[in-house]
């Protein structure tokens, strides 16, 4: 733009101020079009002023569009990596993290040094496999969860996001927060403790080490916040099932209660099983729930298919609903993302958004074993063949794992888990008088264990 607007004042000065003879000369009758004695119109200074005259006015509509987006940019909650805190040990609410893994296997000092020491390998044997492609645009999506906000949260959703521009593909992979990963600094722990740790810039740099995988580009966003987006959008429309109903109103009574302090019974799920225009409340309690299917492995799924439905209906927005929703939600998004480049992902959205659509889950199914550290169930990868599998995905054919949810064949796991069992009191019913009405107290102390 400012390029632009020097090459309209040049064009200015050089047609008002290097003219050696009168700009239009006009002829006796002082018809400025006819002429008299040769001093006719200079057409090519005519020319260059309408040159100029309309390159002012594209510079002006790149301005006008510049400062606009400027300020849209400026809402956002930009944090500069050195500007992030770190934070050497976590605060009480971050260690008591669950754990949806089984239990695992409990190994000794030794065999977790040897397994260290695997991991130290993998990682310095495939240090050359980290792709630098240009082509490829690789950004962390991060649900955070935290109800204090003095401390940077756990990034319980963990999603990569991959714009494959030579391929004309996006590939999003949802990495298990359980993993078992090595975070820099911070010794071994689980793939969510480094947002807990050094926010946005550690996590990224957790997956580069772990993963392979070149990233330094993140955005993150509370689940108090997605609840926000949704509405902005006007909601989403999901497919439930009676099991996921039956849960997500014990999630949507949590949140509306300890979090958002908002009556529960306006967002409860009163609707049959189907498809359902689900408000914030409702989308995020389908997100966040892991009691149907396999566990967490479902939630992943889950969470990518409420992804998936957010972009169809922005899709469906027109522009001036669009600029007043990203005007609602550019602010309770947290990244590090640089205006420059925001300004490129602006301008490639309209190809983007025609781009194919591929999904994955790691750990992959068949390629990982259970650990347990100090109570705590542990994903640790098969990491060689995980590696090539995601880079596959990402930089080469785009190709998928056999994870039994990337297969429509499957049949839908809609079974409680036995630990939601276990919370009800084997009834598999939070709310067996309804979800609308007087509960007893022990089923709402059964609501407040539900993460």
């Amino acid at each position: 733009m400012y390029l632009l607007a020097m090459i309209v004042l040049y064009g200015l000065w050089m047609v008002f101020y290097r003219s050696e003879v009168e700009w239009m000369p006009r002829g006796t009758d002082n018809n400025p079009l006819l002429g008299a004695g040769g001093h006719g119109p200079r057409w090519g200074r005519v020319l260059g002023v309408t040159v100029c005259i309309v390159l002012a006015i594209v510079a002006a509509g790149y301005g006008g569009i510049f400062y606009f987006g400027h300020s849209l940019i400026n809402k956002t909650h930009f944090q500069a990596d050195e500007d992030v805190i770190q934070y050497e040990t976590l605060p009480e609410e971050a260690l008591d993290r669950e754990t949806e893994a089984e239990a695992g296997t409990v190994l000794n000092e030794s065999e977790l040094a040897d397994l260290h020491s695997e991991m130290n390998q993998v990682q310095s044997a495939q240090e050359e496999d980290v792709i630098m492609n240009q082509s490829v645009y690789n950004v962390i999506l991060a649900g955070v969860d935290r109800t204090d906000k003095t401390w940077n949260g756990n990034s319980d959703s963990v999603m990569l996001v991959s714009l494959n521009n030579d391929q004309k593909r996006v590939s999003v992979i949802s990495l298990m927060r359980d993993t078992y990963v090595e975070i820099p600094g911070h010794d071994y722990d689980k793939l969510n403790a480094s947002y807990a740790y050094g926010g946005g810039p550690l996590l990224c740099r957790t997956v580069s080490e772990n993963y392979r995988i070149s990233v330094n580009r993140y955005a993150s966003v509370d689940f108090e916040n997605l609840v926000d987006i949704i509405d902005a959008l006007g909601g989403i429309e999901l497919e439930w099932t009676a099991t996921e109903i039956e849960v997500a109103n014990g999630y949507i009574k949590d949140m509306c209660e300890r979090v958002l302090d908002i009556p529960y019974e306006e967002h409860a799920i009163m609707e049959d099983p189907g498809v359902i225009l689900s408000d914030g409340v409702q989308a995020v309690a389908y997100a966040r729930n892991r009691f149907v299917g396999n566990s967490d492995y479902s939630r992943t799924q889950r969470q990518r298919y409420v992804i998936q439905q957010m972009v169809e209906k922005v899709k469906t927005l027109s522009s001036s609903a669009l600029i007043k929703f990203v005007m609602k939600v550019l602010p309770l998004v947290t990244h590090n993302i640089p205006e420059n480049e925001i300004w490129n992902l602006v301008g490639d959205t309209p190809a983007i958004l025609k781009y194919d659509f591929v999904q994955d889950r790691v750990p992959y199914d068949g390629l990982y074993e259970i650990i347990d550290i100090d109570g705590q169930g542990m994903l640790v990868p098969d990491w060689t063949a995980t590696i090539a599998q995601m880079h596959q995905t990402i930089y080469g054919d785009g190709s998928i794992s056999s994870n039994a949810d990337n297969n429509s064949e499957t049949e839908r796991d809609d079974q409680l888990t036995d630990e939601y069992m276990e919370l009800t009191g084997g009834t598999g019913t939070l709310f067996p008088m309804g979800y609308i009405g007087e509960k007893e107290t022990e089923e709402s102390e059964t609501v407040q264990r539900l993460g």
